[in-house]
Order: structure tokens, then C-alpha cells, then sequence
């Protein structure tokens, strides 16, 4: 059946739209998936129903897609965020949209009867990447209510820190051109540290923080740490760090035992512009966003390209369970491995448990077999493919030799292949870059501890109801008020007691 068979424009065919979607439509709507976009029927059909509603299209036509995309009509919709269209085969861009669309998991599916009826299978593979949104969708949302409370507190107790300390934006493009290695904690990296010594002078090494202690270990200082994680637990792989000279990018809502190395060494970033960044920002302190996509790993792949790195390798990224194991040797996780092999549990026994938190997935590993893996791990894996088909004029290289990551711009290949021979980088006037960038972006102190003594004194009001309502009541007054005593303010205050 040809398309136009199939998706006639006329008023006959938005009649039958409208009359079958009286049929399978709940009466209230919020986001509405449509497998099966046609030329827009379905959509003109919502809008008349539900003038309120969003739509995600899954079409797995290419050329009605773009007919559909480039109605302008629909231009209204996608400005304002209610309209979202993805292409078949791949269905790419749905990291975007599932961060878009929170509601995902829980929206109803109105698949096209002809459709259904003459492509069944192509609708299973709608179907398919349907399933691997709704999941993100469902995760970003998930991780945002449970963690309100604690990213409040954290980043207004941080307050102090985070003045001292620079935005991340004066990181862009300060190393154009310059080769990176993203460096996780995955299995693999325990064969891969090897490589990375033997490079480790011809690139920028960007470690995820649960990597920087197994690096630090075998005697490769990172450039750069990128820490994500506000649990005080993941906080471990920063405080139980030796010396290191390297410098930390990290979210504002870390535990505060995570920034405790790194004094005037750190560059700050948040994940967005919710509370109490309003607040904050007022008081002049800066923190431009980085794309995280709820991954230490995909924020730091952002980070390199943030820096303007053009040529962007991969270790220890299975994004799998490579060997059975949920990561490499070395990291913070080892002293409570530990405690349990103490109470006779094998290390089999202790890794099958942290694997057999997430449901069982597989997935198609680089040379083609199967690999045990995680949805999430999934989930990170495909941002990344995504990613690197935006950025034509970059070269992405995977040389973990295992897992998961593998895409049309992902070439597969050893460290030393890859950079062996390139130019030196100069640790020392690196560091002097870095530290010059720093000193002209910190914040102002003095700013920061006035704005806290004016929520004291109830100046704030306003603010404070705003972040009660967005921990979602989790959180009280007292303790907003205990997490900004902070010790700098009340030196601070004793201070301007006795100027007084």
C-alpha cells in the first residue's frame, strides 16, 4: 500500500480520525503517543479534544515524517514544547525528548489502524523504542522528586564553597583541538590502565569520579574529575582520595566531604535552572549548565566537548557488566566488598547481587555477542551514540575493547593506536591555564554570606516557600535555615559583629 493509500489528506480521512479517536482516547489527556503520526490527523483530531494536550509522533516513515514536521500548523506546537516527532527506523533523539516529556511512562499509546494492520512489525519496533523512552522519561522523573530535598539542602549549604570557587563556563573551548580520554569505572578499565599510562602525556584525561581513585592509584593524575552524584556514599570517591593535583568539575549539590580536596581547584556546574539557582545566581553566584542526562559518564563526554576537544576517546565505558562485574578493581566500593567477603561472601557472590538490582537486560556487545547490561547503562549508552552523530566534525573512538558502545561515528581501536606519538601536553602550563580561568570567575564571598543573613533576618521569604514547595514539603524551614549555618557564616558573622 503506497502512502498516499495510506494517508490520505483529506476531509474524509480527518472525519474517520476524529471518530476513531473518540473511541480509543481516555477524556483526559496530558501527553498523547501516536505510533503512526500520518499527516497529522491524529494530532488535529487531539487538538479538538484536548486543546491542552502534548503528542510524541513515532513515525517510521521518513518522508511522511518530515511532511508531517514541516506542516507549519504544527510550528506552534513545537515551540512551545507540546510537539515532538521521531523517525523510524532509530527513533533518534529520544534522550531530548524523554527529558522533554516526564509523563511518558504513564501516556497513552494510539498506534494507526492501518498501520497496525499492514506493518505489524515495523510497529513492534515503534514499539520497542517506545518502551526505552518511557523508561528514561520515567527515570529522569523518578530521580528528580526523589532527590529534591537533599539537592536543596546540599547546594544552600555549599553556598559558601560554591562563591569561592568558578562557573564552568569559562572552561569553553579553553582546550580547542586538544585529544580527550573519558575515563569509567567499567570492568574494562582494569586492562585499560595499562594503554592509558602510555598516553597519558599526549591527552587530556577526564576521569568520571568513581575512576579518579583506581587511576590515582596506578599513578595517573586525571586533569580533570567530573562528579555528578550528590549521595554522600558516591561522595567517597572524591574525600577517600590521595594527593591529586587534578581539578574537579562538579555539580553545586555535593555532599560537602566530596569538595574537601579541591579547594579553589573546582569548577561548578548544575543540571538545571530550577531552585534555589534563582536565588543564588542573585547573589553572583555563576554555574552554567552541563548536558548530564543522569550519567557521571555522559556529563563528562559533555565536558570534553564543552572544552572544545575534537578527537574524544573512551575507556573503561562498557556501559555493561563485562566478566560479570558491575565495575573495575580499585574503586570506593572496595572496603565494603570487603567487610562482606569478611562475612564469606565471594566476590561472584557480591557482584551478582549489585548487577541483580536491575531488571535483566541484554544487549549486542562490540564484537557482536551478548552482553549483560542494565536499562539504564542502556539508556546512557544510546545519548552518547546520539550525541556523536551531531557533532560531524569531531572524532569519537571507543577503546575499552568491551561492552556496549558502539555506534555509525564510533570508531572501534586501541589508546595507543590512536594517540601514541601525538604532540606532548604540558602538565605544568595546563595547570597554569586552569588556574588563571579560575581566578577570573570566582565569586564573591562577602555577596553570598549578606544574601544568607538576609534570609536569617526574613528578607527572603518568598525564596524560602519556593523551596519548600520544590522539595516537594520534604523539607522544613529549620532545616533550610541549619544547612546555610554554615562555619564560614558564622565566622563570617561573628566578623561583622565586631566591626560593629
Amino acid at each position: 500500500m503506497s502512502k498516499t493509500e495510506l494517508f490520505i489528506n483529506n476531509q474524509a480521512e480527518q472525519a474517520e480520525a476524529s471518530d476513531w479517536l473518540e473511541r480509543v482516547l481516555p477524556t483526559s489527556a496530558g501527553t498523547v503517543v501516536f505510533i503512526g503520526g500520518g499527516l497529522g490527523h491524529m494530532i488535529e483530531a487531539l487538538e479538538q479534544r484536548h486543546p491542552k494536550a502534548r503528542a510524541v509522533v513515532l513515525e517510521p516513515d521518513a518522508d511522511v515524517a518530515r511532511a508531517l514536521s514541516a506542516r507549519p500548523d504544527w510550528t506552534a506546537w513545537a515551540t512551545a514544547g507540546r510537539l515532538a516527532v521521531l523517525t523510524g527506523p532509530d527513533y533518534a533523539g529520544v534522550a531530548q525528548v524523554a527529558r522533554q516529556f516526564g509523563d511518558l511512562a504513564t501516556a497513552p499509546v494510539i498506534v494507526h489502524p492501518r498501520l497496525q494492520s499492514t506493518r505489524p512489525d515495523t510497529v513492534a519496533t515503534a514499539k520497542s523504542a517506545l518502551a526505552r523512552l518511557a523508561f528514561q522519561s520515567s527515570a529522569n522523573d523518578g530521580a528528580r522528586r526523589a532527590s529534591a530535598g537533599r539537592y536543596l539542602l546540599q547546594t544552600l549549604a555549599n553556598a559558601p564553597r560554591l562563591a569561592r570557587e568558578a562557573d564552568v563556563e569559562v572552561l569553553s573551548a579553553l582546550f580547542s583541538g586538544m585529544p580527550a580520554v573519558i575515563v569509567a569505572a567499567g570492568p574494562s578499565l582494569d586492562q585499560n590502565i595499562d594503554e592509558l599510562k602510555a598516553v597519558s602525556g599526549q591527552v587530556l584525561i577526564i576521569a568520571c569520579d568513581t575512576a579518579a581513585k583506581p587511576l590515582v592509584w596506578a599513578g595517573i593524575d586525571p586533569h580533570f574529575v567530573v562528579a555528578t552524584d550528590s549521595s554522600r556514599a558516591n561522595a567517597t570517591h572524591l574525600s577517600s582520595l590521595l594527593t591529586t593535583r587534578s581539578w574537579l568539575v562538579a555539580e553545586g549539590s555535593l555532599h560537602a566531604s566530596a569538595l574537601v580536596h579541591f579547594p579553589q581547584r573546582t569548577f561548578v556546574f548544575r543540571v538545571a535552572d530550577h531552585e534555589p539557582w534563582p536565588w543564588l545566581t542573585s547573589l553572583g553566584v555563576q554555574a552554567s549548565r552541563l548536558n548530564t542526562w543522569g550519567s557521571v559518564a555522559t556529563c563528562a563526554f559533555s565536558l570534553a566537548l564543552h572544552l572544545g576537544c575534537n578527537r574524544i576517546a573512551f575507556a573503561g565505558a562498557d556501559f555493561a557488566f563485562t566478566e560479570g562485574r558491575p565495575y573495575c578493581r580499585g574503586t570506593s566500593f572496595e572496603p565494603q566488598w570487603a567487610v562482606w567477603r569478611h562475612r564469606g561472601s565471594s566476590n561472584q557472590d557480591i557482584w551478582k547481587l549489585l548487577m541483580d538490582r536491575w531488571p535483566p537486560t541484554t544487549a549486542v556487545d562490540i564484537h557482536g555477542a551478548s552482553a549483560r547490561t542494565a536499562p539504564h547503562l542502556v539508556s546512557f549508552r544510546d545519548w552518547i551514540v546520539e550525541q556523536t552523530g551531531r557533532h560531524t566534525d569531531h572524532q569519537f573512538i571507543n577503546a575499552t575493547g568491551a561492552g556496549i558502545l558502539a555506534g555509525p561515528r564510533i570508531a572501534q581501536a586501541t589508546l595507543t593506536s590512536a594517540f601514541a606519538g601525538g604532540d606532548t601536553i604540558d602538565r605544568v602550563l595546563t595547570d597554569r591555564v586552569l588556574a588563571a580561568a579560575h581566578q577570573s570567575a570566582r565569586g564573591d564571598l562577602a555577596r553570598v554570606m549578606e544574601g544568607v543573613a538576609s534570609v536569617f533576618e526574613g528578607l527572603h521569604g518568598d525564596a524560602v516557600a519556593r523551596w519548600i514547595d520544590f522539595a516537594g514539603g520534604s523539607v522544613q524551614a529549620s532545616a533550610i535555615e541549619l544547612a546555610l549555618r554554615s562555619p564560614e557564616h558564622e565566622a563570617w558573622s561573628a566578623g561583622r559583629l565586631g566591626r560593629k
